[in-house]
């Protein structure tokens, strides 16, 4: 016997629900062809911005499936081993993410890392679409409070990654302006140090052949030999 069909709230919920988990994927497929197109050597600070963006949209999208959507369908699902292999997958994929967290565009496999994650994720993201999302759409679950419960988490998750982002940002600076400062009050330093040795230095000797002028003679003699013999 057919199961009853959804209603028209739950299967708007449920469109919803897997459409916006869809749009994720796209973004970052859209992003990981971006990144291609840098060089990470010539544009360093580029690749970087693009690394950080989608590692943060993997991280709450990841979330939002293994807090909400993975056990949603374990308990709808007759066959959960679609949900054991994603899970599984994202275990891996959340190593590289941790791995790409610590390391710099300098760093000789950044590139090697970022490339393979985005491979795994694109691998991951086929299965999902093409198995365990059909599968989702057949099944009968409150539909209309996981989709309020996905949209709360998300709102919840990304103002947290965005305040994140900006504290890290504001410590960055203050880091650049602390260097800067330090490196100012150096160059300071070496100019008082030039001056100190210049007034501590004895004064220069007078040119040679010059001569100091004596002072002049208090009384001449021809002065006093008048007062002692008076006319």
């Amino acid at each position: 016997m057919p199961s009853r069909p959804l209603s028209r709230a739950a299967t708007t919920a449920r469109d919803q629900i897997l459409e916006e988990l869809r749009e994720d994927h796209k973004r970052v497929k859209k992003a990981y062809k971006e990144f291609q197109k840098f060089d990470a050597d010539a544009d360093p600070e580029a690749c970087s911005a693009v690394v950080q963006r989608v590692l943060q949209e993997l991280t709450v999208h990841a979330a939002l499936e293994e807090e909400l959507l993975y056990p949603a369908a374990r308990d709808a699902l007759t066959d959960d081993s679609l949900v054991n292999e994603a899970e599984v997958e994202h275990e891996s994929m959340h190593t590289l993410i941790n791995q790409l967290k610590d390391l710099s565009p300098e760093d000789e496999k950044y590139v090697a890392r970022f490339t393979v994650l985005c491979e795994y994720v694109t691998h991951h993201v086929k299965e999902e679409e093409s198995e365990m999302f059909p599968e989702l759409e057949k099944v009968r679950l409150d539909w209309v409070a996981l989709a309020t419960q996905i949209n709360d988490k998300r709102a919840e998750l990304t103002a947290a990654s965005e305040e994140e982002d900006a504290s890290g940002q504001r410590l960055s600076a203050q880091a650049t302006q602390t260097e800067n400062e330090s490196e100012t009050g150096s160059v300071a330093a070496d100019g008082q140090s030039d001056d100190s040795t210049d007034a501590d230095a004895p004064p220069a000797p007078a040119p040679r052949g010059s001569r100091a002028k004596r002072p002049p003679a208090t009384g001449s003699r021809a002065g006093r030999n008048s007062t002692a013999n008076p006319a």
